[in-house]
């Protein structure tokens, strides 16, 4: 019984791990196709956020833009233009007595740049270097931003200074209207230049309000430029500027859009619109449609990021730099999506491609965590484990049942029926219950049994008439007569006959012949009596 046991254990271990193995490998293709059909998923969803968001921000810049152009030729603009211009360059005279002495703007000048500016920049500078340069500019900033009682930040908001002036007269017609304009389209500031690259208006009336930008302190910002670059170029273009810090708004992150102002073939000035921030964040950072660790951001050419993180407390526009495999693509202008890590280390799913805005180079990237786009397929792979491990036991304890009933059980009543046979009970049988090729070799196994009963029966039957002609025969010294257990004496044929199955023929020996036969002495053959 225990050698059945034995292959039953070899053969049921086997099945089982033909079926592990079996298993194992459609687990794992299942694991590896839906692995794969999890990521193509992904990088769709991924896709489909990085369009929406980049679409946005494109048509965004792209409708400023077009604000631009259109301000630029608007007949009020330049009118504007003018009046403000005209205004600034009579504030001096106009103003005349009304205004305090030189020494005493040029004091509360210091005083506000030491206090509302430099207060509020986390840096050190020299007050100095952004000090208004002449007379005018200074007396135009004592008026529009010492003597304007609103808070700074809030400067654009209404206020009539004690002083009347044309150019004061030109701000009550048009700063509302710019204001407006300002507050519906969530721009930062509203800028007018002259020809000659001074600030003639400014909505938010920040400190760099009336100067010059051609020489002044603001003069290589990246308002300086975009204005410069402006003034150069031909009717309906749009010069835009990248992100960079920008003095005059307490070194925050600024973009500036500038056309030029033409009255007919005159160059009057130009306009510039620096938008804020927080319009493009929203944009950009929104994660809705996103999973939990998803999130979109713009990087620019240097591959400092143009947007805010969402996983950061403070802001990272400038100031965090993005390195990676994905943003060195998109800022080459490529298109693709790669599992890399990010500027915090993370190994992400990463989505790229480089925006349509004109005159910036920058890209935009959707990214997820690699370990939140793999949890599903390992929450797969661990629901699919355990039903193998219940699987494989229950294919277990099906196939001891069916195979200790089925083999083990029909092999072992053949095996003891043939130990039985073994040791002498040839009247041993093995019981036959079906069809199957056990109850074959069952029937088999009991008709040798029959068949080897029957030769022993018939061998004992033999020995015993064997014994029968043991011992001694008395016989007749003279005739050769045999007497018999009934005290009879009788021939040998007759007695052997009665006690064997023996049959008997007659012929003559080679001594005999000659003596009853003389005339034929070589006739050697026999006949019956």
């Amino acid at each position: 019984m225990q050698s059945f046991h034995s292959v039953f254990i070899r053969l049921g271990i086997t099945i089982i791990c033909l079926f592990a193995i079996s298993a194992f490998v459609g687990s794992w293709l299942s694991a590896h196709f839906t692995n794969k059909a999890m990521f193509e998923q992904s990088k769709m969803h991924l896709e489909a956020a990085l369009k929406s968001r980049a679409t946005l921000v494109e048509d965004h810049f792209r409708v400023t833009q077009m604000q631009v152009a259109n301000l630029a030729v608007d007949t009020r603009i330049i009118e504007a233009t003018q009046s403000f211009t005209d205004g600034l360059n009579k504030l001096e005279i106009e103003v005349g007595d009304s205004a305090p002495s030189e020494e005493q703007i040029q004091n509360d000048l210091e005083s506000y740049y030491s206090t509302e500016f430099a207060s509020r920049i986390q840096r050190q500078l020299e007050i100095s270097d952004y000090l208004p340069k002449s007379s005018l500019e200074r007396l135009a900033q004592w008026i529009y931003i010492v003597e304007n009682p609103n808070a700074v930040g809030n400067k654009h908001e209404a206020y009539i200074p004690a002083v009347t002036s044309s150019y004061q007269r030109a701000h009550d017609q048009y700063h509302s209207k710019l204001n407006r304009y300002l507050k519906s389209f969530e721009f930062y500031d509203i800028f007018l230049f002259d020809h000659n690259a001074r600030l003639v208006y400014s909505a938010r009336k920040e400190t760099d309000f009336a100067t010059d930008f051609n020489h002044g302190p603001y003069a290589t910002s990246n308002l300086g430029n975009t204005i410069r670059a402006a003034l150069g170029s031909e009717r309906n273009t749009v010069i835009t500027s990248d992100l960079e810090t920008y003095s005059a708004s307490y070194f925050e992150p600024a973009l500036f859009f500038a056309a030029p102002v033409f009255n007919g073939e005159e160059l009057v000035g130009a306009v510039a619109f620096q938008i804020s921030n927080e319009k493009t964040n929203r944009v950009v950072a929104d994660i809705h449609g996103l999973r939990g660790s998803g999130e979109t951001y713009i990087v620019g050419d240097d591959l400092f990021m143009r947007t805010d993180s969402r996983f950061s407390d403070t802001s990272t526009i400038l100031t965090q730099k993005v390195d990676t495999e994905a943003s060195r693509a998109v800022t080459n202008g490529s298109t693709g999506s790669v599992i890399t890590p990010d500027y915090r280390g993370v190994s992400v799913l990463s989505q790229y491609r480089p925006l349509n805005i004109e005159g910036l180079n920058w890209g935009m990237l959707a990214e997820i965590d690699e370990t939140e786009v793999r949890e599903p397929v390992n929450s797969l792979i661990m629901k699919l484990v355990g039903v193998l491990l219940v699987t494989l036991a229950a294919v277990a304890a099906i196939t001891y049942t069916l195979f200790r009933l089925g083999v083990v059980k029909p092999l072992a009543s053949i095996s003891f029926t043939a130990r039985q046979i073994v040791n002498g009970d040839y009247s041993a049988r093995t019981p036959v219950t079906g069809k199957d090729e056990f109850s074959i070799l069952a029937q088999s196994q009991n008709q040798m049994a029959e068949a080897a009963q029957t030769h022993i029966n018939d061998l004992e039957r033999a020995l015993i008439e064997m014994k029968e002609l043991k011992g001694l025969l008395p016989m007749c010294a003279f005739c050769k007569s045999i007497r018999d257990d009934d005290g009879y004496f009788r021939t040998v044929e007759t007695y052997l006959v009665g006690k064997s199955n023996l049959e008997f023929t007659h012929t003559f020996c080679d001594q005999c012949l000659p003596l009853h036969y003389p005339e034929e002495p070589n006739k050697l053959t026999s006949d019956n009596s």
